[in-house]
This record gives structure tokens, C-alpha cells and sequence, in this order.
């Protein structure tokens, strides 16, 4: 299975006031930890073949090998410049003032149709977890569905997956709703997994910067093992 992994690094932060992307938080620049995060969830369902693991709940699940591309798209060229040096495809998006759907369909013409799945991340959740990515796209492709999307107590977030036969609508969306167009045009191809409400916590405003949610890794993880429903 082919993954493009689409980081979507290209927002203004107007309610920040700044480009919050490059502001420090928990001892690196913001959009660090999301892309951290893509990259060890990657290296999660490429070695899966390898006997890897996640343990779901005290039963461990294997998961789906697959083989990962990790594409950055932004209009920051500090960003852009950063995520070439430490190994990861770039894509300038010079139409950022569109919003998130330019940055998602950059993405995807990227990527190409040959893609079996398209995974689509934003650069301001710093607490989602790699296990979590992982256990995502490992349960999606399990589901037999074409959509796949995370959620907790009821609030749907990101990442979002699309298999390879929406990529035309994808590159075809306009607006600023992204692949909430598609999700509620078929909602009977959508596969939903819960994870844990922290995760899904994005940073918008300087005081979400002051008073962080705690930071941890994914070795500390304890009960919040990601649960899935149709």
C-alpha cells in the first residue's frame, strides 16, 4: 500500500496574531511535533512487516505494511527549506489566502494518483501521537472503507484519509472546508476511530502557547490506546 502523508504547514494564524508555525513550544518550533510525529507513525507501518506492533488495549495489533511519502506544503520558505534538509518532499503553495483546501489539493497533484491513500495532517496539533497516526491508517485500510476520519466524544479532527479513487474530487475542492465536502457526500465510505481528546487539541491563540496541555511521548502512553467504530 502506497501512503502520501500531506502536511499541511501553510496557515496565517491570524487568531495568533503571527505565524505561529515557527513560534517555540515545548523546546522546538510548533510545526516540529506534528511532523515529528508523521515521520515515526511512517516508520511505525514501514517496518510493520518486521514484526511491529501496537498494542490496543492489552492486545497487540499488527499492523498493515505500507510505504510512506511525507510531503510538506506551505507558503513559508523557512519551513519548506527545514523540511528539505531533514529528508521530506516540498510543495510551495502559493494560494494559501484560499485556505486549507489549497494546500490539500497542492498535496495531492503532488503525490499523484497512483496513491492508495491520502493522509492529510495539520501543522498545529503538537499532542497527536505516532501510534496514533499509525493505528489510524493500519485500522483504515482493515475497514474496507474510502474515508477515514478521527474523533473524540463526538468531534470530528485530524489526520482525515481518502483512498486513491477520490483523488480527483480532491484535486477538484474549492473553499476553505477541505474533505469535509466529500465525507458528507459519502457517508456510507466513512470509518471513524476514537482516539484521546488531547490529541486532537490544536494551538490558535498565544495563550494556548502560555498554558500548554502536558507534553508526552509516545512510550508514555497508558490508557488511551485509539478505539475504532464503523
Amino acid at each position: 500500500m502506497r501512503v502520501s502523508m500531506i502536511y499541511m504547514a501553510s496557515g496565517f494564524g491570524r487568531r495568533f496574531g503571527s505565524n505561529k508555525l515557527l513560534v517555540p513550544f515545548a523546546g522546538k518550533a510548533l510545526y516540529l511535533h506534528g511532523l515529528g510525529a508523521l515521520k515515526a507513525a511512517a516508520e511505525l507501518l514501514e517496518t510493520a512487516g518486521k514484526g511491529n506492533f501496537l498494542m490496543e488495549g492489552s492486545v497487540p495489533k499488527a499492523l498493515h505494511p505500507v510505504h510512506c511519502r511525507i510531503f510538506v506544503v506551505s507558503q513559508y520558505e523557512e519551513i519548506l527549506e527545514e523540511a528539505g534538509k531533514l529528508g521530506f518532499e516540498t510543495v510551495y503553495n502559493p494560494y494559501s489566502s484560499e485556505g486549507i483546501t489549497a494546500s490539500l489539493r497542492l498535496g495531492t497533484k503532488a503525490s499523484g494518483p497512483d496513491t492508495d491513500a491520502f493522509l492529510y495532517f495539520v501543522a498545529d496539533q503538537p499532542y497527536m501521537q505516532a501510534k496514533t497516526i499509525a493505528s489510524f491508517v493500519s485500522g483504515f485500510f482493515s475497514s474496507g472503507k474510502g474515508i477515514g476520519c478521527v474523533y473524540s466524544k463526538g468531534r470530528p479532527g485530524s489526520p482525515n484519509l481518502f483512498c486513491g479513487q477520490f483523488y480527483e474530487e480532491l484535486l477538484g475542492l474549492e473553499g476553505d472546508k477541505g474533505g469535509r465536502q466529500i465525507m458528507g457526500k459519502y457517508p456510507e465510505e466513512l470509518w471513524t476511530m476514537e482516539v484521546n481528546e488531547r490529541e486532537l487539541v490544536d494551538i490558535d491563540t498565544l495563550n494556548d502557547m502560555i498554558h500548554p496541555t502536558n507534553m508526552e511521548s509516545d512510550g508514555d502512553r497508558s490508557d488511551d490506546s485509539p478505539r475504532t467504530k464503523e
